[in-house]
């Protein structure tokens, strides 16, 4: 019997290490260029002085074109915010939580930083520009208008863990945050185990369970 409990433990453990395996951690990806916002997002696009329903803006500038010290995104000809070096911004989505958020990241830069907030400002996700742009980020030059450093970042909770996206920080350490087109979004849940994963574990539960029973019927 004790040999039997311990088989049970033990395959407690391994369902526990499916299910969290299942879980998926949250993910971080990025693609040169602007991207079409996916159906059903919430888009905050910084053209005119209107936010979403519950949304705010402090800080930063709503700039369009480029000056000395901040460059617009690739492509972009509309107003976008800007944050001066050792200035930061904050964009918060009221009591609206979301699982996911993507923005088009202009002349990325390893010491532009953007913090992904909880509805309650506590930060979920720091990500700076070292953790997708190409090296060569911070050197002077055209660089700001190659593709591969004007990438359309995603950022994605995963939707079972129970926290929810409340808000952005974006803050700069020299000049300058150029950023356009955040787009908050929901997604379907993903974090649990594939029909077969489960299925493979009940069968072994099973087997298991059946061993067992051969071991005492013989024992008797």
């Amino acid at each position: 019997m004790a040999g039997f409990a311990k088989m049970i433990t033990v395959a407690g453990v391994v369902a526990g290490a499916l299910v969290a395996t299942a879980a998926g951690a949250d993910t971080l990806t990025s693609v040169a260029g602007d991207q079409t916002p996916r159906a059903g997002s919430v888009t905050v696009d910084f053209n005119g002085n209107s936010l979403p329903n519950g949304f705010s803006l402090t800080g930063g500038q709503l700039v369009t074109g480029s000056a000395n010290g901040w460059s617009q995104p690739l492509g972009d000809t509309t107003q976008y915010l800007m944050v001066n070096g050792g200035q930061e911004a904050t964009l918060k989505t009221g009591k609206q939580g979301f699982d996911g958020v993507s923005l088009y990241w202009g002349s990325a830069d390893t010491y532009n930083t953007l913090s992904v907030l909880d509805l309650a400002g506590n930060v979920l996700k720091t990500i700076t520009g070292l953790d997708f742009a190409a090296p060569g980020a911070n050197a002077p030059g055209s660089y700001y208008n190659d593709p591969k450093y004007n990438q359309y970042v995603t950022y994605t909770l995963d939707s079972l863990t129970g926290q929810k996206i409340g808000g952005l920080k974006f803050a700069s350490g020299n000049t300058a945050f150029e950023l356009d087109n955040v787009s908050f979004f929901n997604t379907a849940p993903t974090s649990v185990p594939e029909p077969a994963t489960l299925t493979l574990f009940g069968a072994g539960i099973g087997g298991l369970i059946a061993a067992s029973r051969r071991r005492r019927k013989k024992a008797a």
